[in-house]
């Protein structure tokens, strides 16, 4: 009987399609493949009767597969695997690899193949993704601070998914004659959006994280306070319901919330 070959890779974009790029291009057969991404948090288990490749990044081998994928399956198959690399899924390396194959052999219709285990599988984290940003385009607050002259609309975020490109495009239709950051604290990224431009992000180095971090709660205290005393004076103490506000306002998004502080 043929052994599992295990591709074991960083949780970074590059090194997992890195992995997609070194196990399609071994034709040691996909049946007998699997891949695996090292994370912190997830329990990192050696199986008997297997082989392991620790992968190396290569950035341009994550170009090759992101163009084909484009090029040879569809934009929404670009986006299923983009979302589904930056989740905090521990399968996510393998379910990739197994919708691209099939992505090769259907075309754009893999989709809406949800018969197929790691299609359905793979839309169930993009649609949590898409729940998570959905979330914080209703719950993200902004701040008015000084940024090299320039009053700026300053927001952090703490998803689990990397989830801060759909934010930074919602924002952008909405937002577009103002400059705003938007600083994924959770993954030390941050959106920058300068007035009638397109918005761009960076991976920050840690000096840029503590800069933002001292940014955070460090203007518009003024408007703070007008922002609590509204929710004090519309709320009624006889009729709250934690239970139903936690529902409707899980306590992981408060943490940011102005109304919160």
């Amino acid at each position: 009987m043929k052994e599992t070959r295990i591709y074991r890779c960083d949780d970074t974009p590059e090194a997992i399609f890195t992995a997609v790029y070194d196990a399609g291009k071994s034709a040691y057969g996909h049946d007998h493949i699997r891949l695996e991404v090292n994370m912190p948090e997830a329990e990192q288990n050696y199986t008997l009767f297997s082989e392991y490749v620790d992968v190396v990044p290569d950035p341009d081998k994550m170009t090759k597969v992101l163009r084909t994928v484009r090029r040879q399956i569809s934009q929404q198959a670009y986006e299923y695997i983009m979302v589904a690399a930056g989740s905090r899924q521990p399968d996510k390396a393998d379910v990739i690899y197994h919708f691209i194959v099939y992505g090769f052999a259907l075309g754009s219709k893999v989709t809406e193949a949800l018969h197929i285990p790691c299609v359905q599988r793979i839309f169930e984290i993009y649609r949590k993704a898409r729940n998570e940003a959905h979330y914080f385009l209703e719950f993200i607050r902004f701040e008015e601070i000084s940024w090299q002259d320039h009053p700026v609309l300053y927001a952090v975020i703490e998803p689990e998914n990397e989830v801060i490109d759909m934010v930074a495009d919602h924002f952008t239709d909405r937002l577009n004659p103002e400059w705003f950051i938007v600083y994924d604290k959770s993954h030390g990224k941050a959106a920058f959006h300068n007035p009638g431009r397109r918005w761009y992000m960076r991976q920050l180095e840690q000096r840029e994280r503590h800069v933002l971090d001292e940014l955070e709660h460090s203007g518009g205290q003024e408007y703070a306070d007008l922002w609590k005393a509204f929710f004090d004076s519309i709320a009624i103490k006889e009729r709250e319901n934690s239970g139903l506000q936690r529902t409707n306002l899980p306590l992981h998004y408060r943490k940011h919330m102005t109304e919160f502080h």
